[in-house]
């Protein structure tokens, strides 16, 4: 008997093996042993002029051998014609191992709809009509799962394992956004430190992927996938298609991506970073004359003023960015990049500085003691290379900085945190905010070192930072819109909620090429003499 033709009985044994075991592990084992047996015969030539009965008879003397040595009884089976297999036949008996064992996995990357309805009805043997009731569906429809799991079994049965290298040397995917976080810092906090998640996610981006191919093409159950699918799907990072299949949901980009046009970015800033400079120099000169200047506060000014005028100038050739409303109270759209397993910059792709920078995040609470509505506003930029959120014992980044706001508030006002609630984990980290160059401490007493304005400061002040990005984003707006007209990432076709900034981000000259450009041309000082985290708060 060929392969192929015992495939068609596999469903056969493995429901005899269950009247007989009643146990599921034990009953995939003795259908193993069956199987192993057969395909061992059938190399010798053997043939089988009755292939039920056949192996019928092999599955009851292999069930029977299973017990006496369960009750340690001595046993001898008889008959080589069942599974007596000599030295010669070793390298084919490995052989049927393999393809045994591919049969056990295959029930394994099913779908778990289809899945589980082949486990009752084979395994356990419930009927066609028990099935349906408990799942109040029609028992067409179990049937019609039936026969597509069959397909399924029969078809991965005859081809390869369809593992990709994300299955043994898995890759990185940091996921960010623009808008509002979830409560819980989603989208970041759904991949973060989830090897499987971010997997997943790379493997369904190229193209719609349903279950099974997703479970192969990582090499780990379906039973294991779905769930972390369901996850995503439920989060929106994925989205499900009509026929089950599931794709990636948001722009994925490539380590390289971002240095792929780094000389071409460069040039650009150098050619335009008078109107940059100028914009910033009128801004600087209009701070200075305000009553809540400083050098940091200069510092974070001219950083918004990069940022807001590249992201600006090439709006008016392109539909706003809408972040639709996302669960758990976010507002967001998502984009990840991939890191490769041991990714480094290549040496032609390297700037003159370190360019990085996350764009600017803010933090609220409406109601803290006697405070209306409190503010932290953040940038995280290659100019302060420091761990800044790191080593408080928080898991999200949005949490943390909400209790740093509190806290603040307090030093602020002069209040001794173990007076009021406070999360004893932001008072253990003080000599970490101290270190970092968030607060001081003088005398014993707490100090604050970031800049802390009024509300109606912070209006004057973001009214400043407008003037001059909207003047240094009239400058650019025709020579960067003619540069990212060429410098576009391609995407999937079936990806439809990409917008139009996010298929050039990567590409785009980046803030800190301007900012630095600034330095160098002594318009702000490189060091300011200690660590200045790029943050100010706001609060009356």
């Amino acid at each position: 008997m060929h392969n192929a033709n015992l495939q068609n009985y596999i469903e056969f044994l493995l429901s005899a093996a269950m009247q007989k075991c009643r146990d599921l592990a034990d009953a995939q084992d003795l259908t193993q042993e069956t199987l192993l047996a057969a395909l061992a015969f059938s190399a010798r030539g053997g043939v089988m002029e009755d292939p039920r009965a056949w192996l019928l008879s092999v599955l009851q003397r292999k069930y029977c051998d299973a017990l006496r040595r369960k009750y340690q009884r001595p046993t001898v089976t008889i008959g080589e014609d069942f599974d007596r297999i000599d030295d010669a036949d070793i390298e084919q008996e490995l052989i049927g191992k393999e393809e045994a064992e591919h049969v056990r996995r295959e029930v394994a990357y099913l779908a778990e709809s289809y899945r589980s309805i082949i486990a009752r009805h084979y395994f356990y043997h419930e009927s066609v009509k028990a099935i349906a009731e408990s799942l109040h569906v029609p028992e067409g429809t179990v049937k019609s799962r039936l026969d597509l799991g069959r397909k399924q079994l029969k078809k991965g049965f005859e081809t390869m394992e369809k593992y990709t290298k994300n299955s043994y040397m898995p890759q990185v995917l940091y996921v960010c956004n623009s808008g509002v976080c979830g409560l819980n810092d989603e989208p970041m906090s759904l991949t973060e430190n989830d090897t499987l998640a971010q997997n997943l996610l790379i493997l369904a981006y190229e193209k719609p992927i349903g279950i099974t191919d997703l479970s192969k093409a990582i090499g780990v159950s379906a039973a294991y996938v779905e769930p972390v699918v369901n996850k995503l799907v439920d989060n929106e990072l994925m989205r499900r298609m009509g026929d089950g299949k599931v794709y990636t949901d948001f722009i994925l980009y490539h380590a390289d991506d971002y240095v792929k046009y780094i000389k071409e970015q460069e040039a650009f800033a150098a050619e335009h970073v008078q109107a940059y400079c100028r914009s910033l120099g009128e801004a600087i000169e209009a701070l200075r004359k305000t009553d809540f200047y400083s050098l940091r506060l200069e510092r974070y000014m001219m950083i918004n003023i990069a940022e807001a005028g590249l992201y600006n100038s090439p709006q008016r050739h392109r539909s706003p960015q809408v972040c639709p409303p996302r669960p758990n109270g976010g507002k967001w759209i998502a984009f990840g990049t991939v890191y490769p397993p041991n990714y480094t910059i290549p040496k032609e792709k390297r700037g003159k500085e370190e360019y990085s920078l996350s764009g600017q995040r803010r933090a609220h609470i409406d109601k803290y003691l006697d405070a209306k509505n409190l503010k932290l506003y953040n940038y995280e930029t290659s100019l302060y290379p420091y761990p800044k959120h790191y080593g408080y014992g928080y898991n999200f980044f949005q949490e943390l900085e909400c209790d740093m706001l509190k806290l603040f508030y307090l030093i602020r006002h002069n209040i001794a945190p173990e007076t009021v609630d406070c999360d004893p984990r932001i008072l253990k980290g003080i000599p970490l905010l101290e270190e970092r160059g968030f607060i001081t401490t003088r005398g014993g007493t707490p100090e604050l070192l970031i800049p802390c304005l009024t509300h109606a400061q912070e209006k004057e002040f973001w009214g400043i930072c407008q003037k001059a990005s909207s003047a240094f984003a009239a400058a650019i707006e025709q020579p960067l819109a003619e540069y990212l007209a060429t410098h576009k990432k391609k995407i999937p076709p079936h990806l439809k909620s990409v917008p139009d900034q996010k298929l050039t981000m990567p590409y785009e000259p980046k803030t800190m090429m301007f900012v630095f450009a600034a330095i160098e041309k002594g318009i702000h000082p490189r060091d300011l003499g200690c660590p200045c985290p790029e943050t100010f708060a706001v609060m009356d």
